[in-house]
């Protein structure tokens, strides 16, 4: 690995002398370059601390250049598949290892040196090593938060005339992106406070800030935001090609039945992925949508457009 110019303030990680391939890594913030001694600087881990009464005292140590590198960047958030090369967050730090399964609720079985463990999809990154000061493989593209703000405005047509969506404070809504990686999902949020006509701060969740330590708060346009879908009756059984809203990573993405499984699981086909996984008939929902103030269900929509006897419901 090649010294990088490290700077007072820099966010990296640290690992302990031989691990650099396999880690793990640890948070870390630079407090400044040791004098005298170019090969070596002053730190302070987030994630360890001193072995004090209460360990709450951040652990501050010297460390040497060749054991620390920038702090990745924030990746595309994506699905991960079995033997992907992986690095998870576990016992404070960063370590490498391979995905062995994928398990329900957004769950990994991860391998890592000769044992198995479950690891939440938050908690894992793709491997990527530090070489000649950039990372290997690449980041395609960066991003610093699951989902941004967009500068789209589009006017709902409701009552035979157009105005923006309006959603009282405290209202539970879904949340969507148009943004690579995440189209075709969306959120549950709470409208927090109006900004201008036609853009909300709203609260996520279940998706929190980057430390963890607080739900997520964004602003976000009104063309990005709907109101919940009213409860269906229940389904006794999805049906292949089927549409429907299926519950991954916090957020309910839309997709096709494509394969029919014995004890209620399916195979869902999602297209903005091109990927294909197994779900449980209890994280699956009819998919709905809201179009023109209205909800319409997938399930009344034929080649021709929407039926004239589709059921509706113009609830706001």
């Amino acid at each position: 690995m090649s010294q990088y110019p490290f700077n007072k303030g820099d966010q990296v990680e640290v690992t302990r002398p031989g691990h650099s391939s396999t880690g793990p890594y640890y948070p870390a913030t630079v407090l400044r370059p040791v004098f005298k001694d170019k090969a070596h600087m002053l730190v302070q881990h987030q994630t360890l601390t001193t072995p004090n009464a209460d360990g709450s005292k951040p652990l501050t140590e010297i460390v040497e250049l060749r054991n620390a590198r920038p702090m990745p960047p924030k990746e595309l958030y994506h699905f991960f598949k079995v033997g992907d090369d992986v690095d998870a967050f576990r016992d404070k730090g960063w370590s490498r290892g391979t995905v062995r399964d994928i398990l329900e609720n957004s769950k990994y079985l991860v391998a890592f040196q000769g044992q198995e463990f479950q690891c939440q999809q938050f908690n894992l990154r793709l491997h990527r090593e530090w070489e000649d000061d950039s990372w290997v493989p690449h980041f395609q593209e960066e991003k610093t938060s699951p989902v941004k703000s967009r500068k789209l405005v589009l006017k709902l047509k409701c009552s035979k005339r157009t105005s923006g969506a309006s959603f009282e404070n405290g209202t539970v809504v879904e949340v969507s992106s148009d943004d690579e990686g995440y189209k075709g999902a969306w959120y549950t949020a709470k409208i927090i406070d109006h900004i201008g006509s036609d853009k909300f701060l709203v609260e996520y969740e279940h998706l929190v800030t980057d430390d963890g330590t607080e739900l997520l708060r964004e602003e976000t346009y009104a063309s990005y935001i709907r109101p919940c879908p009213p409860r269906l009756p229940p389904v006794a059984q999805f049906k292949v090609l089927q549409k429907v809203d299926a519950l991954y990573n916090d957020g309910w993405w839309e997709g096709t039945i494509s394969k029919v499984l014995s004890g209620s699981k399916y195979v869902v086909y999602f297209s903005s992925t091109s990927e294909e996984l197994e779900f449980k008939h209890s994280n699956l929902r009819p998919h709905q949508d809201w179009i023109n103030g209205r909800w319409i269900h997938g399930y009344m929509v034929n080649k021709y457009g929407y039926d004239h006897k589709e059921f509706v419901d113009k609830r706001k």
